[in-house]
């Protein structure tokens, strides 16, 4: 699966570069696409198919939570992680159930860099 203009951004404001002073890599900066061809062909189809209407939701719904025109490659950068949040934590349990699906596949990929872990102290 390529990654569009829209799902990067959906995914970097995910997961934006410097964000902690331990963890400075970004999603950006760490591969995550060739994580997501492994999880691609190893994860089940539901799970696939609920990562790709996450980005989609995000990218295009979110915006609309914070009374902005979508797609979220529109906003500014302040604007794309309200948006985002507000999807978080929105009274619809499906928009938050594909944020949840969104930060758990990008922590599976996260939590496995190696500099990753040894920056938390995993071994």
């Amino acid at each position: 699966m390529d990654l569009g203009r829209l799902d990067r951004s959906v995914l970097d404001t995910l997961l934006p570069p410097g964000r902690h002073p331990l963890l400075g890599l970004g999603l950006s900066e760490t591969g995550f696409e060739l994580f997501l061809e492994d999880f691609n062909r190893a994860a089940p189809p539901h799970l696939r198919r609920a990562f790709r209407l996450g980005l989609l939701a995000a990218g295009w719904m979110a915006p609309l939570l914070v009374r902005r025109l979508p797609p979220l490659t529109r906003l500014q950068p302040a604007d794309r992680e309200a948006a985002l949040t507000a999807m978080a934590v929105s009274s619809v349990p499906e928009l938050r159930q594909l944020v949840s699906v969104l930060k758990s596949v990008i922590s599976l990929h996260y939590g496995s860099l190696p500099a990753v872990r040894q920056s938390i102290g995993y071994p």
